[in-house]
């Protein structure tokens, strides 16, 4: 039985380990401390999975003694994907292009044609007992059924039943929920603000540039032959620009949100996020950039840049800004997606709850017709009352047994919802939180002036740094710096 004191603002708050980790108690040994400031102090503590809200909401209260604030339960993880249709980005290729400066190599709009494989699995998924403090404890594989969360917009599995493929040709992206999708291209010459809000359920080419006050909400990949001027771009899929993001008016319309990755030339006076990569060829200047995954640009100017894994650069400059790991980057949709979870939930329950007094219903009804028969057997003749009623029992069986199957129905509608958005929760933590150590790589120098931080460290720079690798320790919060 192992205790750990985790100290609060204004008092103690005790935690103790039973049956090897798998339950924490907690108590309030003196003082108080908030909902909020408990749940912190148990994140920094390193209790990071099962915390129970009640429980919370109960030492919060004045709850004396202890009570359980966390728990093991059994989790899914989704398994190792392959993407088909995606480059092989790695560590070495990052390197190479910033000491060249050659990005030739890298596309972002993925096209490709009907029956293409898109995503199979590398390694198969399985369930796991997951402990508050992080362990996992395998429990065993499963089947293949978890391939059918991946199958986006025109998609289909294979005849084998073990890959996604494409119906049509077009051209393909992913989420960072792991889905897949492939939509059909549409060509225009250039957008304006005269065009209105532009809403194409397709990937969008254009030809020329993207004028300044356009507005683009599409669910696909945008390839842009010319420049993005000062504009607001929502796109599900990836971005793909020749000549690079300028907001030089300086709009505070101007975003750029990627569902997955960014190919550009440049960035200037923008606010930018990405569910993947954000790929650079020349500078980024006075920009707001976020990247779940992956930034690479040669130099960085007088930016502020959250990054949640990696960080490849030749330069950094200017009082630049950097926030290195996954906490400082977090998809703006993920709390709405947590809220639809956490309903289904709720709604699972009630349902349950539901299913359950139905059933004692039709045991009910169902024991008042057996006893009435019983009562009818010994007698010589059936009256016209007793057909009645018994005409009423079995209309009442039957209409009670349709809204039972019908809400057996919406159970299951509802539990494979639930089912499917806890796989995509796990795909965005498996993939996106847990894979990397989060790294920010130089090859040239940091300058005096710019910043570094991680969730217990600051680092700010009063000497120019060469030739150098910081890493963050993420059971830490620190950063850890050697040279190349």
């Amino acid at each position: 039985m192992e205790k750990k004191r985790i100290e609060l603002k204004n008092g103690l708050l005790l935690a103790t380990e039973l049956w090897n980790g798998k339950l924490i108690l907690a108590e309030i040994r003196y003082g108080q401390g908030t909902k909020t400031e408990m749940r912190n102090a148990l994140l920094n503590a390193g209790y990071n999975f099962g915390l129970i809200e009640s429980s919370l909401d109960l030492l919060e209260s004045g709850q004396k003694g202890q009570i359980p604030i966390a728990l093991a339960y059994v989790d899914e993880d989704p398994g190792k994907p392959w993407f088909h249709f995606e480059d092989a980005l790695n560590d070495k290729n990052f390197n190479s292009w910033i000491e060249s400066g050659s990005f030739d190599n890298v596309d972002f709009s993925y096209p490709v044609q009907q029956g293409d494989r898109l995503m199979s699995l590398a390694e198969v998924p399985y369930s796991f007992m997951r402990y508050p403090a992080g362990d996992k404890e395998f429990l065993k594989n499963l089947d293949g059924n978890s391939l059918e969360m991946y199958a986006g917009e025109n998609t289909k599995y294979n005849i084998q039943k073990n890959a996604i493929e494409s119906e049509i040709d077009g051209f393909a992206h992913r989420t960072i929920y792991g889905m897949v999708s492939v939509y059909p291209l549409m060509t225009v010459k250039n957008i304006g603000k005269m065009h209105g809000k532009v809403e194409f359920e397709n990937a969008l080419e254009v030809e020329q540039d993207v004028r300044a006050e356009s507005v683009i909400v599409i669910p696909s990949n945008l390839i842009v032959k010319g420049l993005i001027r000062s504009s607001y771009i929502r796109v599900g899929g990836n971005i793909n620009c020749a000549f690079g993001f300028d907001n030089l008016q300086k709009s505070d319309v101007a975003k750029i949100y990627a569902g997955q990755s960014i190919f550009t030339i440049s960035i200037l006076h923008y606010t930018v996020w990405a569910g993947m990569y954000v790929i650079c060829q020349n500078t980024i200047e006075s920009s707001n950039i976020q990247a779940m995954n992956t930034i690479v640009a040669p130099v960085i100017a007088n930016s502020e840049i959250k990054v949640g894994s990696k960080l490849y650069c030749r330069d950094i400059e200017r009082g630049t800004q950097i926030y290195l790991g996954p906490d400082y980057v977090i998809d703006p949709n993920l709390k709405n997606i947590k809220n639809y979870h956490n309903q289904h939930e709720k709604k699972l329950y009630d349902l349950y709850l539901s299913l359950e007094e139905q059933q004692r219903e039709l045991e009910f009804t169902k024991k008042k017709a057996i006893g009435h028969l019983a009562k009818l057997s010994k007698m010589s003749k059936a009256s016209i009352s007793s057909d009645v009623l018994l005409n009423r029992f079995y209309i009442n069986m039957k209409d009670g047994l349709r809204r039972y199957n019908e809400a057996i129905e919406n159970c299951k509608q509802t539990l494979d919802s639930f089912e499917d958005e806890r796989k995509q929760l796990n795909f965005y933590e498996t993939h996106t939180r847990d894979a990397k150590v989060p790294e920010i790589t130089v090859t040239g120098r940091i300058s005096a002036g710019c910043a570094i931080y991680a969730p217990h460290q600051t680092l700010r720079i009063r000497e120019p740094l060469e030739r150098v690798s910081i890493k963050l320790d993420k059971d830490k919060g620190t950063l850890d710096i050697k040279p190349l």
